[in-house]
C-alpha cells in the first residue's frame, strides 16, 4: 500500500488533470482499438484509480462498469508502479476468490502497465483482460508498457495544449469543443441540456473582488464545483469557458427534476461561500435544450451567455428556445410549457405529420411515424427540439403523448378504409412508461376507433427503457400483450446492451440516423449496420433504416436483408391529407420498388 501522504499526491495529480468522470474520447478510444488489436484480446481499458473505485476513461469490448477498488486488477499496479502479468488469475493465490474472476466477467489473464506522471505517481493502468488462461512474453510486455507510454503523452499533451483555465484548472472552452465533438459523434440527435452560470454580478462583483483581492479568482471555482455537486449526484465535467462563467451539460432523460435542482443550486449558491470566505454568490443560470449536432460548441456558449445574461434581467433563472423558429428570441421554459398546455386545450395549434416507411420486398408503403407540429399563433412554428426536452420529464408528458396517441389513430382508422393493412407509429417516453394506466388508455383508443393492436406500433428509445427497469418491462409486456408492436427507436446512440436486448418484448428495431446518412462514405458504418441487420434478425426483430436519404443509400440497406426504410428519399413528412394523396399516385421511388 502506499503511504497515506503519497496516496494523497497521486490523488491530488490524479484530479488535477480532470479526466475522471469525462465523456469517452476518440483520442483515447484509438489507443485501446489498437492495443486490442495488436493483442487479440476481447477487452482493454484505460482505467484510472480513485479513492474508492476504479474508473474507466476508455474501453475495447463490453463495459464493464466502475469496479470497487478493493476488487480492481488496477489497484496493483498502482500500488507496485510496474507492469503486473496474471496468466492464470484461477490459479493465483491473490486472485483465485476475486469477484471479477469467479463472475462476470470470469477473467483468466490480465496484464496491466501503470500510467506514470512525470513526477512519479501512478494513475492507473493500461491494461488486458482475457477470459482464457495466457502466456505472456517479455516482448509483449514491453509493447504494452510502450503504449501505456503513449497513453500517458496522449494525457500530458491535453495538459499542455491549453485545453485548462490557467485558474481554476478546469476544462475550458477548448476541452469543452473537443468533449462535445466526441458526444455527437456517438449520440447524434439526443437531446441535452447545456448550463451556463454567469457570476458577473454587476452590483456585486466589485465588492467581492475588494474584499477578496487575489483569493476571489482562486476561492471561486471551489465555490462552483461544491454548490454543483451538492445538488446533482450525476458526475460530469465542470468547465469554465470564460471568466467567471462556468457551464455543464446535463442528459435530461438521465436527469429526472433538473429544474428543480437548478433551483437548488442557486439556492446553495447564495449560501457564503466558505467559513473563512462570508461571501455568497449571486449567480444567473441559462439553460439552453438543444439536440447534438444542432449546434457547435462556440454557438452554444454564446446561446448560454445570453440565456443567462436574460435569466438576471429577469431575476430567475432562464430556459432559452432553441430553435431558428423562435426568431432567436430566448424564451422562459415556464412560458414556453404554459403554451404548450394551452395549445392541448385549444384545437388547431397541434397537429400531426406522417413520414411513410417503406417495406424493401414488397415495395410498399405499410407504415407511417406520427410526428408531432406547434404552429404557435404568435411565435409561428416551434420546433419539436424546442419544447420536447423541456416537457419530457415533467407531468405534461404524458398529456401530451396521450393527444398523439388520440389523434394518430383517429386518422389511421380514417386511412385504414381504404389501406387495411396501414399501420402508426407512435414516440413514447419514459415518463410514459412509468405510468401504470398506459395500457388502459391504449386499449380504450383501440376501441373508440374500432381499430386492430395491428394498427399502432409503440416506439421507445432504448435510455427510456432503463429507468425502473423491472416495472418498465412488466408495461411492455402487457402492452405485447394487447398485440401492439413496439420499436427500439434510435438503436445504436443508446446503450445497445445485447443481454438486455435479447429480454426485450419488442418486435422492431429502427437503426439511428447518425448511421445511415453516411454508409457512402463510412466504411466502418456499413460494416456496423451489416453487423446490426444480422444480429437483430437473429433475435427475431424486424429492422427499420431511418435516414434513407438517397438511392444509393436505399440500394445498400434493402440489398444487406433491411426490411424497412424511412427517409427523405422515400417521403418527407406530410399532412394526413398529403399522405392519402401519395399514397394514391404511389409516389415510392422506383430503386426501391426494383429491389429483393
Amino acid at each position: 500500500m502506499l503511504a497515506a501522504s503519497e496516496e494523497a499526491e497521486r490523488l491530488a495529480a490524479l484530479r488535477q488533470l480532470n479526466l475522471l468522470d469525462t465523456p469517452p474520447s476518440d483520442e483515447f478510444d484509438r489507443l485501446t482499438l489498437l492495443t486490442a488489436r495488436f493483442f487479440a484480446v476481447p477487452v482493454v481499458l484505460i482505467a484510472l484509480i480513485d479513492d474508492a473505485r476504479q474508473w474507466v476513461k476508455s474501453r475495447h469490448g463490453p463495459d464493464l462498469g466502475e469496479i470497487p477498488r478493493g476488487i480492481a486488477f488496477c489497484s496493483h499496479v498502482v500500488h507496485g508502479k510496474q507492469t503486473l502479468v496474471v496468466n492464470d488469475a484461477s490459479e493465483d493465490p491473490r486472485f483465485r476468490d476475486n469477484p471479477l474472476v469467479l463472475g462476470p466477467p470470469h477473467i483468466r489473464f490480465y496484464a496491466g502497465a501503470p500510467l506514470i506522471t512525470r513526477d512519479g505517481h501512478a494513475l492507473g493502468a493500461l491494461c488486458l483482460i482475457g477470459h482464457e488462461p495466457r502466456e505472456f512474453s517479455p516482448s509483449e510486455r514491453h509493447t504494452l508498457e510502450l503504449l501505456a507510454a503513449q497513453v500517458m503523452a496522449v494525457i500530458e499533451l491535453r495538459q499542455a495544449s491549453g485545453r485548462l483555465h490557467p485558474t481554476s484548472r478546469l476544462p475550458n472552452a477548448a476541452q469543452f469543443g473537443e468533449d462535445l465533438a466526441d458526444l455527437i459523434r456517438r449520440h447524434q440527435g439526443e437531446s441535452r441540456l447545456f448550463v451556463m452560470i454567469d457570476i458577473a454580478d454587476p452590483d456585486h462583483l466589485p465588492t467581492h473582488i475588494n474584499l477578496l483581492g487575489p483569493r476571489w479568482e482562486r476561492e471561486l471555482p471551489t465555490a462552483m464545483i461544491r454548490g454543483i455537486r451538492a445538488v446533482f449526484e450525476e458526475k460530469f465535467p465542470i468547465y469554465h469557458p470564460l471568466s467567471l462563467r462556468f457551464a455543464f451539460l446535463l442528459d435530461p432523460s438521465a436527469t429526472p427534476g433538473w429544474q428543480e435542482k437548478l433551483d437548488q443550486m442557486a439556492s446553495h449558491f447564495r449560501r457564503p461561500m466558505s467559513s473563512e470566505v462570508p461571501v455568497a454568490l449571486h449567480p444567473s443560470i441559462g439553460v439552453v435544450p438543444f439536440r447534438l449536432g444542432d449546434f457547435t460548441d462556440q454557438a452554444l456558449v454564446q446561446r448560454g451567455v445570453l440565456a443567462a445574461h436574460e435569466a438576471r434581467a429577469v431575476g430567475r433563472m432562464l430556459t432559452a428556445a432553441s430553435g431558428q423558429s423562435a426568431a432567436n428570441d430566448w424564451h422562459d421554459a415556464h412560458m414556453l410549457l404554459g403554451e404548450l398546455r394551452r395549445a392541448l386545450d385549444l384545437p388547431g395549434q397541434l397537429t400531426l405529420a406522417f413520414q411513410p416507411r417503406l417495406d424493401f420486398k414488397s415495395g410498399a408503403c405499410r407504415a407511417v411515424e406520427a410526428l408531432i407540429r406547434w404552429n404557435h399563433p404568435t411565435l409561428g412554428p416551434v420546433s419539436p427540439g424546442e419544447f420536447i426536452p423541456l416537457v419530457e420529464h415533467t407531468t405534461l408528458m404524458t398529456d401530451l403523448t396521450y393527444w398523439v396517441m388520440e389523434a394518430a389513430m383517429r386518422e389511421i382508422a380514417e386511412l385504414r378504409r381504404t389501406e387495411p393493412l396501414f399501420r402508426v407509429s407512435i414516440n413514447v417516453s419514459a415518463g410514459d412508461l412509468q405510468n401504470s394506466d398506459i395500457v388502459g388508455r391504449i386499449t380504450d383508443l383501440l376501441r373508440r376507433y374500432d381499430l386492430p393492436p395491428a394498427a399502432i406500433e409503440l416506439e421507445f428509445t432504448e435510455s427510456s427503457l432503463l429507468p425502473n427497469r423491472t416495472f418498465v418491462h412488466q408495461q411492455l409486456r402487457a402492452i405485447r400483450d394487447l398485440e401492439v408492436e413496439i420499436a427500439i427507436d434510435d438503436f445504436g446512440t443508446g446503450y445497445s446492451n445485447l443481454a438486455y436486448l435479447k429480454s426485450m418484448p419488442a418486435s422492431v428495431v429502427k437503426l439511428d440516423q447518425s448511421f445511415i446518412r453516411v454508409l457512402a462514405t463510412s466504411a466502418r458504418d456499413r460494416a456496423i449496420v451489416k453487423a446490426a441487420i444480422l444480429m437483430a434478425h437473429e433475435l427475431g426483430y424486424r429492422v427499420v433504416a431511418e435516414g434513407v436519404e438517397t438511392a444509393e443509400i436505399c440500394a445498400m440497406v434493402a440489398g444487406w436483408g433491411c426490411d424497412e426504410g424511412q427517409g427523405y428519399y422515400i417521403g418527407r413528412p406530410m399532412t394526413a391529407e398529403a399522405l392519402k394523396l401519395w399514397l394514391a399516385e404511389r409516389q415510392i421511388p422506383p430503386v426501391a420498388v426494383s429491389l429483393p
